[in-house]
């Protein structure tokens, strides 16, 4: 019976121990806090670009559509095919599916397939942001999308994208399939 005690006191320890240590060193991650700032810089940067943009109001993407559409909408687990580019708000060139819009931004890479870009509508393909934006468009249509962090890679860094960076996707939605 004491062993059992022991045991017991000894797995109590170690959770209240883990508990402690990460509570102290691993800060959780505030989504709404961190939307704040992503929202704030983003409307900087649309000021200080003079750009007149559009609102979805459930996830504060800011968006521009360029081309409209055919008309034909994007609904969930459609597959859609797309060409992108991927930028920073400071202008940073980070990804693109287009061969030579990737060697004039100096992000060519000679074993990399570049090709329409195709993923299914609401199965966490992409980034969430991404996802959202390409069912603003219609097929056909083409948009700059500003997406706030928190619906990109918040505040993990990924290649070269920093952490809690603010993207701007320029997509056009070639083909959507029912």
């Amino acid at each position: 019976m004491m062993k059992k005690i022991k045991v017991l006191l000894s797995i109590l320890a170690i959770g209240a121990i883990t508990l402690s240590c990460t509570s102290d060193f691993a800060p959780s991650y505030d989504a709404a806090a961190q939307l704040a700032i992503d929202v704030a810089a983003i409307e900087d940067y649309i000021a200080t670009n003079n750009l007149t943009v559009r609102k979805h109001n459930e996830s504060e993407i800011r968006f521009i559509i360029d081309e409209e559409g055919n008309g034909t909408t994007v609904d969930f687990g459609n597959t859609v095919y797309v060409n992108y580019e991927l930028t920073l708000l400071d202008s940073t060139f980070i990804d693109t599916n287009v061969e030579q819009t990737a060697k004039d931004n100096g992000v060519f890479n000679a074993t990399r397939i570049y090709d329409r870009f195709a993923f299914s509508i609401g199965r966490a393909n992409v980034v969430l942001g991404f996802d959202l934006a390409t069912r603003l468009l219609t097929e056909g249509g083409s948009g700059r999308f500003i997406i706030p962090s928190v619906y990109a890679y918040q505040d993990v860094p990924r290649n070269n994208i920093p952490a809690n960076s603010n993207l701007i996707f320029k997509i056009t939605l070639l083909e959507v399939k029912k």
